[in-house]
């Protein structure tokens, strides 16, 4: 699934220099097509659930995720501008569509992906470039940032040490926001800013506990593609390098 071509001594040493690397052309021509079409054009719209953040609740915790379906959408839309009311107010917020973990028997694209992560074979290949003994992946999802959709800047506290994203958006523009911004700790200065781009998986260095503050910037309300990616973290209870 891994595209043989990939040079991992170079990323290896990006890796060391930047505590993040971005691989491009990450899988295979056909394996990545296959997952775009599938989040595109064959995944059922009621399997996307519109995520949003409880104003009551600390970062994450009391997200109410919406199943998309007809008679939920009017609901949706008075969760979009509520959340982008709490954001133009300097509150936590985000709304942005997400999947949620699908039957243990299931085969979808998706799911196969998802098992290839936390696979030995994986694991291998993020160890090889982090020099890290990660073991395991953590709170792995796919999410689909549309019009109005957004993510407040956070810090994924006790996620994990490797945060990624791997993105199945084909020709991104960056003005119509949906980018990755980094920050420094003061929560103002970006520091690095990581736009969307095919078949590219982004691997970054988790610190500390703490986690290290981003955020996704709102995607324009007339854009009409889809900033879709799987995200998540690698872990492992082991503190020393390889």
């Amino acid at each position: 699934m891994i595209n043989d071509k990939l040079n991992i001594k170079q990323l290896s040493e990006d890796f060391a220099q930047n505590k993040s690397v971005q691989i491009f052309n990450f899988l295979k021509e056909d394996n990545a097509n296959e997952l775009y079409n599938w989040f595109n054009f064959d995944i059922p719209e009621d399997w996307w659930f519109t995520s949003v953040h409880n104003p009551l609740a600390k970062d994450y915790e009391g997200a109410l995720n919406i199943q998309r379906k007809p008679e939920s959408l009017n609901l949706i839309d008075e969760k979009i501008s509520e959340a982008n009311e709490a954001f133009l107010n300097g509150n936590f917020s985000y709304v942005f569509d997400r999947s949620l973990p699908h039957a243990a028997t299931c085969t979808c694209f998706e799911c196969q992906f998802l098992k290839f992560l936390e696979s030995e074979f994986m694991l291998f290949f993020v160890n090889s470039i982090t020099g890290m003994r990660l073991d395991r992946t953590n709170e792995v999802f796919a999410s689909r940032f549309t019009s109005n959709q957004f993510l407040s800047p956070h810090h994924d506290e006790n996620k994990g040490k490797i945060g990624f994203v791997y993105t199945l958006t084909k020709n991104w523009r960056p003005e119509w926001g949906g980018n990755l911004h980094f920050m420094k700790e003061d929560y103002r200065t970006i520091t690095k800013t990581v736009v969307p781009v095919f078949n590219r998986l982004t691997l970054f260095d988790i610190p500390s506990k703490n986690g290290i503050p981003h955020y996704v910037s709102h995607v324009l309300p007339t854009v009409k593609s889809n900033r879709i990616s799987i995200t998540g973290w690698f872990d492992s209870d082991v503190a020393e390098k390889c």
